[in-house]
């Protein structure tokens, strides 16, 4: 009687390998709670690479095959944003510097990562000859599974609550409605299409300038990281929001609602549709005499910024001149972002010569955005780390300006708003300081208000505004400044921030929506299902 040899066998099955060290690293990631594992596209793809082949040409394609198959599966696996959104942004990272685009490839390779992974090797090549790694690799993706069975198979929550805001901006009330994430969303924007700020027919507030302070990448999130939650900067201001919406996590989309704050927060779709007139800040603030002025501390061509801003905001002004002023950074895709300080004094000696009796300036830099490197420093190095020396750069040129504008003698409205946080940490689904997800650690940002002038007197110490907030609580306080003359003696803080607008945390960029439904952060993706924001 003969045996027949094991190559020789038809129902042989080859095992894993070295394969076998994806299917572990895996196990540790999952473990480690930093992807999620589809257990039966897993059990399927091992299926895949044990099928016994006995021609070399058809062993080489499949492993072959299965290269791709892995990364695929391993992007799948992980919390990462669909592969479609990377290469929607392929025209954008065009435009990244080479040292920009090596940082943020660093970014996706953590050296604990690395080293678990040097380990796993280690371990492996010495305990291969006596570990059936194959049957750990199986057993563990299928415990795993009965994990996740055991846990679907627990009680379902209650039913979702969500609180409305009430239909007019004023009123106190709130609603709770049973209703699924989409209802939520919808109702959401239906209630927001119906509010508005009504603006005095003329300026009852006497001669100010209003200065809106427009800060790329500043949230609470990051001033947390970087010890400076608590800098001096936020004690300047009369009122300080600590629950505000951005309601976006891109720059050019942020300075479109700033500018159209004067209604309800719309979808991201919409903001590139013309509004009712009256949602335009700067357009409502020229009927009542306000000279429109517009000043960056960059040239704005990076996702036509500039294009965005003169065509859906209706800034009325040319943009002011960069000349003379010096560079202080290089951004992102290399080109120069100059001297705040300076930018700020370019424009505060021009208003100073003019006899227009009141402007409205709107001023944006992107002196805190990821990637930028301060000039005379080496291209090379973290923009991460260098966030925190920005931001105390950036926070002492605006109290420099602070006292400049008290020095001057005249009535100012100073209005801090950031664009959008810069994401310094990431989260489960981004890198850090990628924001093509509005979470809320991204949208979570601190706004100021200063009343500067010879008799402008606020009568208590720091209102803290805690309700949450977004943008039309400024054109609300911005008409308020309009309606009443705050700089002629006491100014009443209570009574100025009383029963301001309020508006939950909503964000939305192109192709992604958040909101806060039933106590927690949920998020769609490309019109997708609803799901818990990983993480949270």
């Amino acid at each position: 009687m003969s045996i027949a040899h094991p190559d020789k066998d038809p129902l042989r099955y080859d095992a894993l390998g070295l394969w076998n060290l994806y299917f572990l690293v895996k196990l540790g990631l999952f473990f480690s709670d930093v992807i999620d594992l589809h257990v039966l596209e897993n059990i399927a793809f091992i299926a895949f690479i044990l099928l016994p082949f006995k021609h070399t040409l058809l062993i080489k394609a499949k492993h072959i095959i299965g290269a791709f198959v892995a990364l695929f599966l391993l992007h799948y696996d992980s919390y990462l944003p669909p592969l479609s959104r990377l290469l929607e942004s392929g025209d954008l990272l065009s435009d990244f510097s080479l040292p920009y685009l090596i940082e943020l490839l660093s970014r996706f390779l953590s050296w604990q990562f690395v080293a678990m992974a040097l380990v796993l090797v280690i371990v492996y090549i010495y305990l291969v000859n006596w570990v059936r790694f194959t049957t750990v690799s199986i057993v563990g993706i299928l415990y795993i599974g009965a994990l996740q069975f055991f846990a679907s198979q627990e009680s379902m929550p209650p039913a979702p609550t969500y609180v409305q805001n009430s239909a007019q901006a004023t009123q106190q009330n709130v609603q709770n409605t049973s209703l699924n994430p989409e209802q939520a969303m919808s109702a959401f924007y239906q209630q927001q299409a119906r509010l508005k700020t009504e603006f005095p027919a003329s300026n009852q507030g006497g001669d100010f300038d209003i200065v809106l302070l427009n800060v790329c990448s500043l949230g609470w999130d990051d001033l947390e990281r970087v010890n400076l939650s608590k800098h001096p900067l936020f004690n300047q201001f009369d009122l300080l929001f600590d629950n505000f919406s951005s309601a976006t996590s891109y720059s050019g989309p942020a300075g479109i609602r700033l500018l159209k704050a004067s209604c309800g927060q719309t979808s991201h779709q919409g903001l590139y549709s013309d509004a009712n007139k009256q949602c335009y800040l700067f357009e409502n603030l020229k009927s009542l005499g306000f000279d429109n002025d517009f000043a960056m501390n960059h040239n704005g061509n990076f996702d036509n910024f500039l294009g965005m801003v003169e065509s859906q905001g209706r800034v009325d002004a040319k943009l002011q001149s960069l000349q003379g002023v010096k560079i202080a950074q290089r951004s992102f895709d290399g080109t120069p972002i100059f001297d705040d300080g300076q930018v700020l004094n370019k424009w505060l000696k021009s208003r100073l010569t003019s006899n227009k009796p009141r402007a409205a300036l709107y001023y944006n830099t992107i002196s805190l955005h990821d990637g930028n490197v301060i000039e005379g420093r080496s291209k090379f190095g973290s923009s991460l780390k260098s966030y925190g020396t920005r931001t105390e750069i950036l926070f002492k040129q605006f109290n420099q300006f602070f006292t400049r504008l008290e020095q001057s003698g005249r009535n100012y409205m100073v209005v801090m708003v950031p664009e959008h946080g810069a994401s310094l940490a990431g989260d489960k689904m981004q890198i850090a300081g990628m924001r093509d997800i509005p979470s809320p650690a991204i949208l979570d940002i601190p706004v100021g208000v200063k009343f500067i002038g010879p008799n402008a007197k606020p009568n208590s110490a720091q209102k803290v505004i805690s309700e949450p907030s977004s943008y039309l609580a400024i054109s609300e306080l911005i008409a308020r400044a309009t309606r009443q003359n705050i700089f002629s003696g006491t100014l009443d803080l209570g009574m100025l921030a009383a029963d301001l607008p309020k508006t939950p945390m909503v964000g939305e960029n192109s192709g992604t929506r958040m909101q806060m439904f039933n106590s927690k952060p949920y998020i769609q993706l490309d019109d997708g299902e609803w799901m818990v924001y990983p993480g949270y």
